[in-house]
């Protein structure tokens, strides 16, 4: 299992920093989920080690622009790809209409198969009951379009057992309705003692997969192979939450409790926090609360404000305003004290780790992620 970051930037694209965009390589599959799909999110698929072709899943946290402006345009290059199965596609009530609209709209029609599952709005999203009913009646019924409510649990059931995972969506408040994804991977298969088997001995074999799947064996002498022998116990599936952007996202605790991963939005700085919370968005030190409630083993933080540069970025900069100083340049002159406010995302690692003794990561673009199983 592993995470790419493909955009890591607010509001919009810069040169430096994509639009959210975030991948997970699934364990045991070749098949890849998509959470959001900002402006360029195909341009950084192409920059980075994914196929395109991989993507089955595609999750939208919220309507907002910078979080899907670039899926009508990823779903087009798909439809130069082969695609053995459909994709799926979940997101907010209004998803549908907005990817129907805008394809009719370009004259654009997809080669393949894909299914919308839109999630209505429950009452904590602070939508009117009646907007949603006419949201969902002008819509024409469509074996390509469906939509699911919340449970009794509080949690919107996506996928009950697909690529050996299952994946829920909990409300959580930004200015419009949106969701943080828990992916829950199955249990897995304890440890194979083949040095056990061998010290038996017996020669490893065809048969050995099936002990690894927890049959009985019967050998060409007799004996039988009992899995409890020469398997260990079953190891815990991981647990992945990603939330979309949020200024309060207690509703996830319950369910993401001993996560293995968190990724929380970071938009703004502790300095920042009235802002942050005024338009729906987090500090690092909200980030790093909602970790410590869920007990999260690791926290990965993203969606930065384009005030906040990479450290790379800075770096670069700083060598072309020391080749202007050096040449003297009216220009160098003029803009010496341009960039004193600059600040990169050192500031928000800094202040996330002033408050808790988790691990904590940057996650700029291309940023990669391996979780690790349960030991």
């Amino acid at each position: 299992m592993e995470l790419i970051f493909l955009g890591t930037g607010s509001n919009n694209p810069s040169p430096h920093r994509g639009a959210s965009s975030l991948a997970l390589r699934v364990s045991g599959t070749s098949n890849v989920y998509l959470f959001d799909c900002g402006e360029g999110t195909q341009i950084q698929i192409q920059r980075s080690s994914l196929r395109a072709s991989r993507i089955t899943k595609i999750f939208i946290t919220h309507l907002h622009g910078d979080h899907l402006f670039g899926l009508p345009g990823f779903l087009c290059t798909l439809s130069s790809s082969v695609l053995t199965s459909p994709v799926m596609i979940y997101g907010p009530l209004g998803l549908r209409e907005f990817i129907e609209t805008t394809l009719r709209l370009s004259y654009s029609w997809l080669s393949f198969k894909y299914e919308i599952v839109e999630l209505i709005p429950n009452a904590y999203d602070g939508v009117d009951e009646n907007l949603i009913k006419t949201t969902i009646d002008k819509q024409e019924k469509s074996e390509k379009c469906r939509t699911v409510t919340m449970n009794e649990d509080g949690r919107y059931h996506l996928i009950a057992n697909d690529d050996n995972c299952a994946v829920y969506a909990i409300s959580i408040k930004h200015r419009v309705p949106t969701y943080g994804y828990i992916i829950i991977e199955n249990d897995l298969p304890g440890k194979f003692d083949i040095q056990k088997l061998q010290q038996s001995g017996i020669k490893p074999g065809p048969f050995c997969s099936r002990l690894k799947a927890g049959e009985s064996v019967t050998l060409d002498d007799g004996r039988v192979l009992s899995p409890l022998d020469y398997v260990g116990p079953s190891r815990t599936g991981r647990r992945l939450v990603i939330l979309g952007d949020c200024c309060d996202a207690s509703n996830i605790i319950p369910h993401a409790q001993n996560c293995d991963v968190l990724v929380h939005e970071c938009t703004h700085d502790n300095t920042l926090r009235e802002k942050a919370i005024e338009f729906g968005h987090s500090t690092p030190l909200m980030a790093t609360t909602l970790a410590e409630k869920c007990n999260a083993k690791c926290l990965l933080l993203n969606h930065f404000s384009q005030r906040y540069k990479s450290k790379s970025i800075e770096n670069k900069e700083n060598v072309v305003k020391k080749s202007k100083k050096e040449q003297g340049g009216a220009e160098a002159g003029e803009n010496e004290d341009e960039d004193d406010d600059d600040v990169t995302v050192d500031l928000l690692l800094e202040q996330a780790k002033q408050s808790t003794t988790k691990p904590v990561f940057i996650a700029d673009d291309f940023f990669t992620y391996t979780i690790p199983l349960s030991k």
